[in-house]
Parts: C-alpha cells; sequence; structure tokens
C-alpha cells in the first residue's frame, strides 16, 4: 500500500470554514481506510469530535458554530444550555465518544484557530499546547458540566489567550 508522506495531506487549517474541515476531515477519512493508517493523527481525531459537537449543536439547539473567536460565546450559550438541563443527555458517556470530550475537541480547535497552539497527548490527557503551555480544555469542559467551575468559556478562552504572548 502506497503510504502518503505529504506532510500537506496530513495540515488542517483550523482557521477555515465548516465545511472545508469537514470535507478536508471527510477526506482524510476516505484515505485511512483506503489503508494510509499514517494519516490517524490525534488532531484528526480531535477534529472529528469537534466536528460532530458542531452538528449536534445545530441539530439539538438550533446554534450554528463555526472557527471564529465570536464563536466562544456561542460556545458559552451551549455550556449554559447544558447545565440548566435544555439538553438531556449523559455527558460523560463514552459509547460513541461523549458530549463532554466533542465540547472540548471544539473548544481546542477554537484555541487553536484562534490564539495558535497544537493538540499534545500528555499523561494528564488532551491538551493544546500554547506556547509551551498546555491548557486542559476537557477538565475545564468536565468542570463545567458538572457546575464544579463558574468560569465561562469567554474568560477561559481569554486566559489562554494570555499565554500567546
Amino acid at each position: 500500500m502506497k503510504r502518503l508522506d505529504n506532510e500537506q495531506s496530513k495540515r488542517i487549517n483550523y482557521s477555515g470554514e465548516i465545511s472545508e474541515l469537514e470535507h478536508f476531515y471527510e477526506h482524510q477519512f476516505d484515505l485511512i481506510k483506503k489503508g494510509n493508517t499514517d494519516l490517524v493523527t490525534l488532531e484528526l481525531v480531535m477534529l472529528g469530535k469537534a466536528l460532530d459537537f458542531v452538528q449536534f449543536t445545530h441539530k439539538k439547539l438550533g446554534i450554528s458554530l463555526d472557527t471564529g473567536e465570536r464563536s466562544v460565546a456561542a460556545l458559552e450559550e451551549v455550556i449554559d444550555a447544558f447545565e440548566r438541563g435544555v439538553v438531556q443527555d449523559n455527558f460523560f458517556s463514552s459509547e460513541n465518544g461523549s458530549i463532554a470530550e466533542s465540547v472540548s475537541a471544539y473548544l481546542g480547535i477554537l484555541i487553536i484557530a484562534n490564539i495558535g497552539g497544537k493538540w499534545e497527548d500528555t499523561e494528564q490527557g488532551m491538551a493544546v499546547n500554547v506556547n509551551g503551555r498546555l491548557a486542559y480544555v476537557s477538565e475545564y469542559v468536565e468542570k463545567r458540566l458538572l457546575g464544579l467551575s463558574e468560569l465561562d468559556a469567554v474568560t477561559y478562552f481569554n486566559s489562554v489567550s494570555v499565554v500567546r504572548e
């Protein structure tokens, strides 16, 4: 089987439109199904989870999300809706991936698209590495969904943004 060694085939344009990201993901997934397993990366997995969340949010709440910074405020609305019980679901079920994982992936993509950084798998879990500092988005999201953090998504995003400077 021919391997794809072209680095461009693995690069994700996080600041692209959601439709572009979906097209990229589908194309990469098709290549993986054809045997190009070297394309299975943490970035691609997290992109898939984030795209699932975007679709879920649009379907369940009618809220459209994108990769722009303004979507951080929209994400706060979504998290608030989850906290208020507007969407009844098990946030931590892991059968097909949990909502908490998907929210975390989406927030991570917002950070990468607007602040910079890259996904990193650490002993403590997935994080976004921004200039050498790790933002554990899943830890933040889990605390929010459990009602253990009063820090809103915009404030969290802005605190990560400070790391960039």
